[in-house]
Formats: structure tokens, sequence, C-alpha cells
């Protein structure tokens, strides 16, 4: 079977031709009812000129409902809420699996709990001064998107 592709292909190229025509025949017949005065005695079987003006009015209306009411409102419906942590933090790249997320202080507990564990206490060769060091205890700054502005401010200022 033949992989998927948006290519062009004999088969949508007709098709693609033939729709081009027939909207193009469509849209001169549509201008033709719409400007050029009917007493043929068709009328009876034509629909009334006010339709030429109203039809795409309300084409356009409708595109404006569905493009500043509608899918705003779509999108809005589909937004987590304000007052929610998920819209601040992603629970599944910060948790462990199967740990539910609940408040700040769980991530906070999460984080010392991470830091610790990353600690070595094993001295540290230097190969620039050939010195053995021993490594600091002071835990490393977290990334900026887990912390509390008063830690940043902290951290960076103090």
């Amino acid at each position: 079977m033949p992989e998927h592709s948006p290519a062009p292909t004999p088969h949508r190229a007709i098709y693609g031709f033939a729709f081009y025509l027939l909207f193009t025949v469509l849209f001169i017949v549509y201008v033709a009812w719409a400007f050029i005065p009917l007493e043929l005695g068709l009328h009876s079987y034509l629909p009334d000129k006010y339709f030429a003006v109203f039809i795409p009015f309300l084409i356009l209306v409708f595109a404006w409902f569905f493009a500043f009411l509608i899918y705003p409102a779509i999108n809005l419906s589909l937004t987590v809420n304000v007052d929610s942590i998920a819209s601040i933090v992603d629970p599944k790249l910060v948790l462990p699996k199967g740990e539910e997320f609940s408040d700040w202080s769980q991530l906070k507990q999460h984080k010392e709990k991470s830091i610790k564990s990353k600690i070595s206490k094993d001295p540290i060769n230097c190969n620039l001064c050939g010195t053995i060091h021993k490594p600091i205890d002071r835990p490393p700054i977290a990334p900026l998107r887990f912390m509390d502005l008063r830690d940043v401010n902290k951290a960076y200022y103090h």
C-alpha cells in the first residue's frame, strides 16, 4: 500500500480540475443571475434578486460568528482553569508515575528528595590544581520553572 502524501496524483489532479471548472461555471451563472435582468419569463422559477446580496452576507455573518465567538469559546472551554496547578506545571513531568499532584508543597518535597539524592559526598580530584576538593554541600539551583519567585530572588540576588 502506498504511503499517503499531499503530492498531486493523477486521480487528485483530475478531480481538482473538475471542481475548478464546476465552481468557475457556477460563479459565472451566479453573477449572470445577479446582474442580468430576467424578462425572459423565467422569473417564476428563479429566486428573487434579493438573495444575490443576502446569501453572501449571511455567509460572512456566520463566518464572523465562528471566528470571533464560537472558535474562541471552544478554545476557552478546553483550556485548564487559571486556579489549576496544571496551568503552571505539568504534573506528569514533575512527579513519578502513579502519584497524584495536589499542591505546591508536594512539588517542593519531591524537589528536595531529588536534590538530596543527587548530592555526592565523595572527594573530587581537580585536574587544574592537582588537589582533592570536598564537594559543596549546598543543593544546586533548581530549574526556574519549578521555583517560586522568592526562591529565584534569594538564589540569584543574595
